[in-house]
């Protein structure tokens, strides 16, 4: 009894194996035969399994073909259901839980202020005794199919519980942080890292809406070709350079040297 499976755009499988049966063997009449004849028989019959086995292998690799092409469907569709990131257009947004983000198409940044507090019984009130600043950099990428949370790269800078001694301190140091990657909230898609690339391809298709950084010799090559360019052209011959005219040295001018005759 032959064992078959098959799991379309994966696998298939099937084996089998002949049990012997008094009913179907006719080794009665093949005893008959000389041992020259049953060695000729022998090797015939062996040729026509391979030949029936390769029949199976033709048809395993038709099914390769046809798998192949329900995998690549699957992954199209799967694309196609993928839904666009939440972002909030480079604007800074506060949720109920006092959380602030700003975020576009591939990066997001978020932070949230705590104080530390102690309760103060002679002045019968809570007393901050530090402020603490939580902030994340990362890319924004998509929660399906598949979430790209963890894995190395994905957080690009941030910190936990930083303390400081004042609010106004938190405050200059957020800023600073805020400041030093405004450059990445410009635009609503700005270019991917070349090597980030596939936190933003689904089955290996990049996206739709995105794109990605050229090679850094791509970008060297257009910035001399722009420095090549004359941006101001010339709209006649040059003129030469008058040089300034030498001026009289100041002072007192000092009498003629005159030659004299020597005295005899």
């Amino acid at each position: 009894m032959a064992y078959t499976h098959i799991d379309p755009g994966r696998e298939i499988e099937v084996s089998t194996r002949i049990y012997s049966s008094k009913d179907q063997d006719h080794v009665a009449e093949l005893v008959k035969l000389p041992r020259t004849e049953l060695a000729e028989l022998e090797e015939a019959s062996v040729a026509r399994e391979k030949e029936i086995f390769a029949k199976f292998s033709e048809l395993e690799k038709e099914w390769l073909k046809q798998a192949a092409e329900t995998a690549a469907i699957r992954k199209a569709k799967q694309y196609l259901m993928v839904l666009p990131v939440d972002h909030t257009s480079n604007q800074w947004k506060k949720d109920r839980y006092d959380n602030y983000e700003r975020s576009n198409m591939v990066y997001k940044m978020t932070y949230r202020v705590s104080e530390r507090t102690h309760y103060d019984r002679a002045r019968q009130e809570s007393v901050t005794d530090a402020w603490c600043l939580s902030w994340y950099l990362h890319y924004n990428t998509i929660h399906n199919p598949n979430p790209d949370f963890t894995g190395e790269g994905w957080r690009i800078a941030g910190q936990s519980d930083k303390r400081f001694a004042t609010k106004e301190e938190m405050e200059r140091y957020l800023q600073g942080r805020i400041n030093a990657y405004a450059h990445l909230f410009t635009e609503l898609s700005p270019p991917i890292p070349k090597d980030q690339k596939d936190r933003f391809c689904v089955n290996g298709v990049l996206l739709p809406g995105y794109t990605v950084e050229p090679p850094v010799e791509e970008r060297v090559d257009e910035l001399l070709s722009f420095l090549e360019e004359d941006p101001f052209p010339a709209e006649g011959p040059a003129v030469p350079r008058k040089e300034p005219p030498q001026t009289a040295r100041k002072g007192p001018k000092r009498p003629p040297h005159r030659k004299t005759a020597p005295v005899r």
